[in-house]
């Protein structure tokens, strides 16, 4: 009888040693961005006039979510996974000239979507108190599956906006991402964690199409819109601040 009242009282404490060493945790993530397009357009166009110019539209707010997965090594080390939907934004504004005397100002701006498969490696500290401390490196490959783009160009004090729907004509199919970050964990109860963080998700591959298209049949150089005029390059990168939760 001793021995069976010993066990029903030190059961939850086993189960919760049990459960605070799982070797794989489940969870999900909400993380606001702030993204942005590092352009670097090729200006070497015999066409192209000389006071044309070209820059970064600037910071612009995003969302990203999805969940999580995380494979425990050791107590130390853990591989970090999941699937992201990721939504960015990105603005390319700039001067511009069609003929010797009518000059305009523009803006482009770039609506994507994006499922990312992130790969990380994860190392963090030892419980102290409630709390452990993290950081994050790896890669991230991301698909596209879904784009658009609004092309703004303003003539004499008035703006025309072209909107663009195509995802296939102006966004890369892929991007590839370097992931740096670092955060807290905040232990609940077991294994059950508050997770928060922020993420430097680094672009490494171009997310803009070039525009230059030459016909097959003809060998002419044709373009899908005024802007257009040059090849498009450009590196998409955010900066995200993650909260979660990890069972």
């Amino acid at each position: 009888m001793k021995k069976l009242l010993i066990i029903i009282l030190l059961s939850p404490f086993v189960l919760q040693a049990q459960e605070t060493n799982r070797k794989i945790r489940f969870g999900m993530k909400v993380a606001p961005l702030f993204s942005w397009i590092k352009q670097d357009f090729d200006l070497n166009n015999a066409s192209i006039s000389d006071d044309y110019e070209v820059d970064g539209g600037g910071l612009r707010l995003g969302f990203n979510w999805g969940p999580q997965v995380e494979i425990v090594l050791n107590e130390t080390f853990l591989l970090s996974t999941g699937v992201d939907i990721n939504y960015s934004t990105g603005k390319v504004t700039g001067r511009a000239a069609r003929n010797p005397v009518q000059s305009y100002n523009f803006d482009q701006l770039y609506k994507m979507r994006f499922i990312e498969l992130p790969l990380m490696i994860k190392g963090r500290t030892k419980e102290i108190g409630h709390m452990r401390y993290f950081m994050s490196f790896g890669l991230s490959a991301g698909f596209r599956y879904k784009a658009s783009t609004e092309f703004t160009e303003e003539i004499g004090g008035s703006e025309i906006t072209t909107p663009n729907t195509n995802s296939n004509t102006y966004i890369n199919a892929f991007r590839g991402a370097l992931l740096v970050g670092g955060g807290v964990e905040y232990n609940i109860s077991g294994n059950t964690s508050l997770v928060a963080s922020i993420m430097f998700n680094n672009g490494l591959t171009n997310v803009l199409k070039d525009q230059q298209k030459t016909d097959p049949a003809t060998g002419i150089l044709y373009l899908f819109d005024d802007f257009n005029f040059v090849r498009e390059r450009g590196i998409n990168n955010h900066m995200m601040l993650n909260v979660g939760i990890l069972f």
